[in-house]
């Protein structure tokens, strides 16, 4: 700006002058020469004065960020979208770290449940032994705490036990005994699973096991008997294969009842046990201490549920211990095969039509 005004000012004082004191052309025109010259070398001065100035103010200008400088609109928006697109990088830069993170604790979290699941099921093959399987895929399946539960059913109760166990334990080492006791056990608690019984408790020699937890109720009864058939075989068999190895043989007794009773927890929220609580079950106890060696003696109520299937002899009434009421009972002989067949057929025909109306469906 300075340096316009130092050219503009001759001429315009010249044309001052030239008006005021009427000077003539060649003196006019040797004043305005004049007047420029001087003008010239003020500006030359000037400008000579300040370019040292104006040179430190570019070079610090150009360290300085570019966006401090003033730009034309076009330099603006091209800064203005490069600067966008650095940031939307870094954006991207930053939720790519993050995934990459995610991964990593994914698949730490996932490695940690495999683990977790196979100690879990490492842990519950232990426990299996030690509870029935149907009362650990109940309590699995609880949403909350434990809680006394119970419903009243009608289920068929089975007792077995060895006779004369007493005399047995007296005449054997201590790891004996445990020996016979799970050569037993081994094999009886197998068959009561083949025919969908529970395994309620041991009782020294004795097991407790309950038929109608999981099958349907007509069939309790028939499934009781045909394990405690099958139960007084394989004690045969075993007590002989004994007999060979010049060990300790032994025979068995089997009482069972049906009825209704209370199955639910029973104990303490700290130790509890699924069991079943009743009549019926003493009864099938008393039915077991008087059905002999190699007998199977069950209750009129056992009977009447199934009298078809089997071969029976009646053994009267009898007064169990602390029980004022006696109980009519029969030793079971052997099965009805034919009536066996006959249910075979009938429990075929009904698979059949489920099929066909699942077919409909």
């Amino acid at each position: 700006m300075t340096l316009a005004l130092l050219g503009l000012i001759p001429y315009l004082l010249t044309g001052y002058l030239f008006m005021q004191l009427h000077l003539s052309w060649s003196q006019n025109i040797s004043l305005f020469a004049a007047l420029i010259l001087t003008f010239h070398f003020a500006g030359f001065y000037i400008l000579r004065t300040f370019s040292d100035e104006l040179v430190t103010l570019v070079k610090q200008s150009d360290n300085e960020d570019h966006t401090c400088l003033p730009l034309s609109p076009q330099q603006q928006d091209t800064d203005e979208i490069f600067r966008l697109k650095k940031a939307f990088n870094q954006l991207l830069q930053k939720l790519e770290d993050e995934r990459e993170k995610f991964n990593l604790v994914t698949v730490t979290l996932l490695k940690e449940a495999r683990k977790n699941s196979k100690e879990y099921e490492r842990r519950l093959k232990h426990i299996r032994p030690y509870v029935d399987q149907r009362v650990i895929q109940r309590v699995m399946n609880e949403q909350q705490q434990p809680v006394f539960r119970s419903e009243q059913r009608r289920v068929c109760v089975l007792f077995v036990d060895i006779c004369s166990f007493t005399r047995i334990s007296e005449e054997l080492q201590p790891d004996e005994v445990v020996e016979l006791l799970n050569d037993f056990f081994n094999k009886a608690v197998g068959i009561i699973y083949q025919y969908h019984g529970v395994v309620d408790k041991f009782i020294g020699d004795a097991i407790m096991a309950t038929f109608g937890l999981t099958q349907p109720l007509y069939q309790v009864s028939v499934d009781a008997i045909c394990a405690a058939l099958e139960l007084q075989d394989t004690a045969k068999m075993l007590s002989l294969s004994r007999q060979r190895e010049g060990k300790k043989t032994f025979k068995i007794r089997i009482g069972i009842n049906t009825g209704d009773v209370i199955v639910g927890d029973i104990g303490s929220l700290d130790r509890m046990d699924y069991t079943v609580i009743g009549d019926t079950v003493n009864v099938a106890s008393r039915m077991a201490d008087h059905a002999g060696a190699g007998g199977i003696l069950i209750s009129k109520d056992t009977f009447n549920s199934c009298p078809e299937y089997f071969k029976v002899e009646s053994k009267g009434h009898i007064q169990v211990k602390n029980r004022q009421q006696p109980i009519e009972s029969f030793a079971v002989i052997e099965k009805n095969e034919r009536a066996f067949k006959q249910h075979e057929l009938f429990l075929t025909s009904l698979e059949t039509m489920a099929k066909k109306f699942s077919k409909l469906d």
